[in-house]
């Protein structure tokens, strides 16, 4: 699969007069099938495997309604985040260099093609067929021995319905599989980014974060990832009397702390080491001015009080910078109250998934 790459970029009065990267060099063959060759509609791919996935769960018949209805619903989130995924990823790249977020001073060269050069790697690194193939493969191993070997589940499924419940389970888990590849991947990509560019923050920047409210973005589609497989895992933690393997429930358990770990460290702690970084690069001449102001205002014996009030009132304004300059400087990218709802519903599906096993015990 050839994908033509968007023409080269030329800086004009210090803009980026074209993309730096296009979507289509993130998709995988499906999203080149369902978007380039056959140009569907998003929202009719997510509505149309929606219903086709509630038919599936509702003929199976082996879920109570509630957890049903919960499985319907996360699968059209679980698509509609794989259709969006790849051009989210490509307007953060483009927007971190639009907005002037990036230098290039880590680089070996300077310049925009330093950037531009380390972009179509990492395209180039998520685009590769291995992760689709990787992806299909394990989809295509689980869904061997969950429909060809006789369970509690699969008896329910008409013999009409069978092939199409295949199907409908390959393009679902497919999706899945390689949604939580992508993942991974865009984390160790940021990562790479973090550590191969200097980041700019920008204190009055609109955003509220200096110009990096854009890893919001991904702050949340991670979360509602991590929730899904939250969900996964705690519709089977009470259906495993229906069929439901222990070694598929613990699995994805301990999936969703490596996301949420991922998730918290990618998108919350690097970008507020960058901020932080950013803003004591400034805040460190002024404190070094302010140190050696003090060692050369030290008032002596016989020091004149002209010299002291002068002193004085130049540690005073130097004290009055630095701190303005520190309460400038965003340091987190999303604000404190909402990161504790972010850790505070990351924390709820495992307490959930622990309190059967707590009521149990005592």
């Amino acid at each position: 699969m050839n994908i033509e790459k968007p023409t080269q970029q030329t800086i004009r009065e210090g803009l980026v007069s074209q993309r730096i990267i296009e979507p289509l060099q993130l998709y995988d063959p499906l999203l080149v099938l369902l978007k380039v060759k056959l140009r569907l509609n998003n929202w009719w791919v997510i509505v149309a495997m929606g219903i086709l996935s509630a038919v599936n769960w509702y003929l199976i018949g082996t879920l109570p309604p509630i957890q049903s209805l919960l499985v319907s619903v996360t699968i059209p989130v679980w698509i509609g985040l794989y259709l969006f995924l790849p051009s989210t990823f490509a307007d953060l790249l483009n927007r971190l260099w639009e907005n002037g977020a990036i230098s290039n001073d880590r680089g070996e060269t300077s310049g925009f093609l330093s950037y531009q050069a380390f972009v179509e790697k990492q395209a180039r690194w998520i685009h590769s067929r291995w992760w689709a193939g990787i992806a299909l493969f394990i989809n295509l191993l689980v869904l061997s021995l969950f429909f060809f070997v006789p369970n509690s589940v699969t008896m329910h499924i008409p013999l009409w319905w069978f092939p199409l419940a295949v199907f409908v389970s390959t393009v679902v888990g497919y999706i899945g599989g390689l949604l939580l590849i992508w993942l991974l991947m865009i984390g160790v990509a940021t990562h790479r980014l973090f550590h191969a560019f200097t980041i700019r923050v920008k204190p009055l920047h609109p955003d509220g974060s200096g110009g990096l409210g854009l890893f919001r973005r991904f702050l949340w589609i991670g979360t509602t990832l991590v929730l899904i497989e939250a969900s996964y895992a705690l519709v089977g933690w009470s259906s495993g009397s229906k069929g439901f393997d222990i070694v598929f429930i613990v699995g994805n358990l301990l999936l969703y702390l490596i996301l949420a770990s991922l998730l918290l460290i990618t998108w919350v702690v690097l970008p507020h080491q960058a901020m932080v970084q950013a803003r004591n690069e400034f805040l460190q001449p002024l404190s070094d001015e302010y140190e050696r102001t003090l060692r050369e205002t030290m008032p002596s014996a016989k020091g004149e009080t002209a010299e002291i009030n002068a002193g004085t009132g130049r540690l005073t304004a130097l004290q009055k910078r630095y701190e303005q300059v520190r309460n400038s400087f965003p340091t987190w990218p999303v604000e404190i109250m909402q990161l504790r709802s972010l850790v505070t519903l990351l924390i709820l599906p495992v307490l959930l998934a622990l309190l059967p096993l707590l009521i149990n015990l005592f």
